[in-house]
């Protein structure tokens, strides 16, 4: 009975209908204004309309990359685009009149695009010919993603976001009903949540899926926990290819599962010891599980949940309620050697009662996680930094499971409501979130590729 106390930190309902969410920024750089001209399709086999969805969505990418500001279209800068010269359009003095800092443009001619990015400031351009386009959607839009990271690359020479994934869950009623009244399955999609695809066909309940560690060998692979034999579970399956087995065998019930990031141990909850503990494995992303788990955590008539290794490994970020309610500590992670002590547990959040789902960013300066302020869940930051907390959400609905983005730079989480659960992405550098997730079923557990 105490284990199921455990769910409280990962499985919650609402009683609020979604309204807007509001961001609360701390902005330390400004956006850089960069202008999209209309894609050419004038020499295209493609439909107009298609091709303005391909627009769309290399808008989308570039504009809520959290670096760019799209400016609005203007007729004399979509006149300069379509000169021949390409040089004199992009050379003309109304791009630096209007402080735009970078210029786009895209032609498509038969079944390719090509695009020129020009630096306004430098006077340079970077021409990206020859992207195949097969007039499938679902393929275009990744060569897009592709272009959209490469466009980034060029401008801020850092790597973008957008040709990665999402896991995540979708709770659904089961229609054959039984001693179950939902199912859950894992889904991925595109980071805007595009090209989603059902990855497990297990008739129970699966939650909390994380990526596996590329392996040379094999097809990526992810961990899940599911419900296939009664006690929860960790599973590992084939993305294409679904075929799970379970991956640590030991007693008990097994939730939350998170990898550190050089891929060395794997840590997990588990009741093997009567009460929901914290253990570490060791692991090898090419020979799996190395020697036995070990219990890194333990508190008396307490429930430990979701940990999150800092990037180093070194440190565990972790829920418990060993104080009365919900927080989140940290502790070193376990060493393994005889006669060791459990290692002492250090609050991290203060400023509200009940804290949960941490989540550490790769870069290890912040932690995101979920915090109950004034009734309501919402997204905090905690900034290793300047050792605050601070809101980054807030309106009605609740908001919980936050995972960064291998930019250290961009969230995604889920809203909680009684009738609905929805994927939103937000980025530290602009006011607004983005549903990303459509369609039946409350979308759970967001889990970004690494």
């Amino acid at each position: 009975m105490k284990f199921l106390t455990a769910v409280f930190f990962f499985f919650s309902a609402a009683v609020f209908a979604e309204e807007e969410i509001i961001v609360h920024l701390n902005r330390s750089e400004p956006l850089v204004p960069l202008y999209l001209g209309t894609f050419d399709a004038t020499q295209s086999s493609l439909k107009p309309d298609y091709v303005e969805k391909l627009e769309g969505v290399l808008r989308f990418d570039l504009d809520y990359s959290g670096r760019m500001e799209i400016c609005g279209r203007h007729h004399e800068k979509e006149g300069l685009l379509l000169l021949e010269n390409k040089k004199e359009g992009f050379a003309h003095s109304v791009w630096k009149r209007d402080k735009i800092s970078y210029v786009v443009s895209a032609s498509v001619e038969a079944d390719k695009l090509n695009v020129s990015v020009f630096s306004v400031d430098f006077q340079k351009i970077k021409h990206i010919k020859g992207i195949e386009l097969t007039g499938d959607l679902g393929k275009d839009r990744r060569s897009i993603h592709r272009l959209s990271d490469h466009i980034h690359k060029i401008c801020f020479n850092k790597e973008g976001i957008s040709t990665t994934k999402v896991l995540y869950t979708v709770q659904v009623p089961n229609e054959k009903k039984g001693d179950n009244k939902y199912l859950s399955h894992i889904f991925e999609c595109d980071y805007d949540g595009h090209n989603a695809q059902k990855l497990t066909e297990d008739p129970k309940y699966c939650i909390t899926p994380i990526y596996y560690p590329k392996s040379t060998l094999k097809p990526q692979q992810f961990l899940y926990v599911t419900y296939e034999d009664g006690p929860s579970k960790i599973y590992i399956s084939t993305i294409g290819n679904h075929k799970p087995e379970p991956f640590i065998k030991l007693r008990g019930n097994q939730l939350l599962p998170t990898i550190s990031k050089d891929n060395s141990k794997i840590a997990f909850i588990c009741d093997a010891g009567g009460r929901a503990d914290l253990f570490v494995q060791p692991l090898h992303p090419e020979r799996g599980l190395l020697g036995k788990p070990i219990q890194a955590y333990s508190f008396p008539s307490s429930v430990q949940a979701s940990p999150s290794f800092s990037p180093d490994g070194k440190k565990i970020a972790f829920v418990s309620d060993k104080e009365g309610t919900p927080k989140i500590y940290l502790i070193d992670a376990p060493k393994y050697k005889k006669g060791r002590k459990l290692p002492d547990a250090v609050c991290l959040t203060k400023k509200n009662r009940e804290n949960t789902c941490p989540s550490w960013s790769p870069d290890g300066t912040k932690l995101a996680y979920s915090a109950k302020t004034k009734g309501t869940r919402q997204i905090w930051i905690y900034d290793f930094d300047t050792n605050e907390e601070r809101q980054l959400t807030s309106g009605t609905s609740h908001k919980e499971n936050p995972c960064w983005a291998p930019n250290s730079f961009h969230i995604v989480f889920n809203t909680a409501d009684a009738t609905s659960s929805e994927l939103h992405l937000v980025n530290l550098n602009q006011d607004k979130t983005i549903k990303i997730s459509n369609g039946p079923g409350k979308k759970h557990y967001p889990s970004w590729q690494p």
